[in-house]
């Protein structure tokens, strides 16, 4: 069945006209029509054909249409190498140039939205909008190089990617408390789109991974860097470094996972310590040079970790194994040692909703009012960066976890110590009008109460009521949240940025 077409108006500019080239061309349409349908001779419906064609002067236009095997630049350039021989041999006309206009990528799908705003914020994309429930994207005129070149395939790849994406109508719930005023923004594209094209980020076979090169790591460890200065140590908080493959025993106290998103975790098997366990596996590889699932199931144990979702379990764990006094209080560490890692499935979305991601984790606890004051501080240091540092369209909006209770979800989201969470969203100009397409959290910041200490047994030695809180700053989002809005280019980007970026990037 074909889902997705090509249309385009191919032109060759000849050496020279002739009044015989008409004649030559109705002699070699056979040969031209075999040579469009070659690789999809048993799915024709997917092939490339001729829908018309002209002379005038020394111009030769084809229109073609074609399915998803043999696309129209493919056709185009299969046409010249047979036109190129007949009109050579018969006429000495030779090609000069070859050419491409109003090429449309036609899916048999209506996409949303955002999906077209992706769309046209892709290279050499003229026009998207929707016909007769099907999404058509026009194309810039293009030249043979860009025929000859990967351009068009990969176009077309990153469109069926994009049209395969679930994006969930937004509806805003979470109420803002408190918004920026509107920021010029410098880019209105999709960052991963550009970030592939200029070679910032390579796709890796796994879903929702990526090789970051070396300038989007600079950015990235520029923004890292600017976090922890000046949320996490000028926040008092403590470095840790935490374990990342969490066993079953500790993540069954994490509220909310197993029992509300099982689904959302890696699980990991460990191997037995017998090598001889892996015979049948290694000799059939060898046969097969294939990963026998089958046998490889046979020798695992069952699940016993999961790859850490949240980041913060260990630290839970710490605080329930050493004793707390009072004058302790509060404690304040952060994590910013590693990946994070959440199954995401059908909602992966460019770099923004990935797979593994970094986050600075950070943690406290203490007295009540310590831990809804730390909280609240870590919400306006954030503000802070978003704002006069990074120059990023911000909000706050007020939100609960996916662990509280439905009839716990209700509260003032001014008064804080009522609030379980503070979201920082960023403005992703690529989604659409700021007034009603949906922002990105880059960091949440909650106050957990006695959720956590009652789960992990946290203790206080003189019995004191003691809560606890964690803010996780996505340095991966606040990453992908400072190219939609500021783009690649240096020179639109805040000085302190631009030269913590070349210091890290160096030469």
């Amino acid at each position: 069945m074909k889902r997705i077409q090509t249309e385009t108006e191919g032109y060759f500019v000849l050496s020279r006209g002739d009044e015989k080239i008409e004649h030559v061309i109705e002699e070699s349409l056979e040969e031209c029509k075999r040579t469009l349908i070659k690789g999809a001779e048993k799915d024709l419906e997917n092939a490339c054909y001729i829908k018309s064609w002209n002379v005038k002067e020394n111009v030769l236009s084809f229109a073609l249409n074609s399915g998803n095997l043999v696309r129209s630049h493919v056709g185009l350039l299969r046409l010249k190498k047979v036109l190129a021989k007949e009109l050579g041999e018969k006429l000495k006309i030779g090609i000069r140039r070859v050419s491409a206009k109003n090429f449309k990528v036609i899916l048999f799908d209506r996409v949303d939205e955002v999906a077209v705003n992706k769309i046209k914020s892709m290279p050499k994309i003229r026009d998207v909008y929707i016909e007769d429930n099907k999404t058509v994207i026009l194309l810039e005129d293009l030249d043979e190089n860009d025929l000859r070149g990967n351009l068009i395939d990969r176009l077309i790849n990153l469109i069926e990617e994009v049209s395969k994406e679930k994006h969930v109508s937004y509806e805003q719930i979470q109420p803002i408390v408190r918004i920026s005023q509107p920021k010029q923004m410098k880019f209105t594209g999709d960052p991963l789109i550009t970030s592939v094209e200029l070679g910032w980020v390579v796709p890796f076979p796994g879903r929702g991974q990526f090789i970051y090169t070396s300038k989007y790591a600079a950015l990235f460890e520029t923004i890292k860097t600017i976090l922890i200065e000046e949320v996490a140590k000028k926040g008092g908080f403590k470095p840790f470094l935490l374990p990342k493959l969490i066993p079953f025993e500790v993540m069954k106290k994490m509220p909310g996972y197993f029992d509300s998103i099982p689904e959302g975790m890696f699980y990991v098997c460990p191997p037995p310590r017998e090598p001889e366990a892996f015979d049948n596996f290694k000799l059939e590889y060898r046969l097969k040079k294939e990963v026998p699932i089958e046998e490889l199931k046979k020798v695992l144990k069952d699940p016993a970790y999961v790859l850490a979702p949240a980041q913060c379990e260990p630290f839970w764990y710490y605080y329930s194994v050493i004793k707390h006094k009072s004058e302790t209080l509060p404690l304040k560490y952060y994590d910013a040692s590693g990946y994070t890692y959440r199954w995401e499935g059908g909602g992966v979305e460019g770099l923004v909703r990935v797979t593994e991601f970094q986050r600075i984790e950070l943690t406290y606890v203490g007295l009540p009012e310590q831990v809804v004051n730390i909280r609240d501080e870590i919400v306006e240091k954030g503000i802070y960066v978003a704002d006069k540092i990074l120059d990023l369209e911000w909000r706050i909006t007020a939100a609960a976890p996916f662990y509280v209770k439905e009839g716990s979800s209700n509260f003032d989201p001014y008064n804080s110590v009522e609030v379980p969470a503070y979201d920082i969203e960023i403005y992703l100009p690529y989604r659409g009008p700021r007034e009603s397409s949906e922002w990105l959290e880059v960091a949440g910041c909650f106050v957990h109460k006695k959720k956590f200490v009652d789960s992990f047994k946290i203790k206080c030695e003189e019995n004191l009521e003691i809560w606890t809180g964690c803010t996780g700053l996505g340095v991966s989002r606040w990453t992908a949240a400072f190219l939609a809005e500021k783009g690649f280019k240096e020179e639109d980007w805040p000085a302190i940025v631009r030269e913590k970026y070349r210091e890290i990037l160096g030469e």
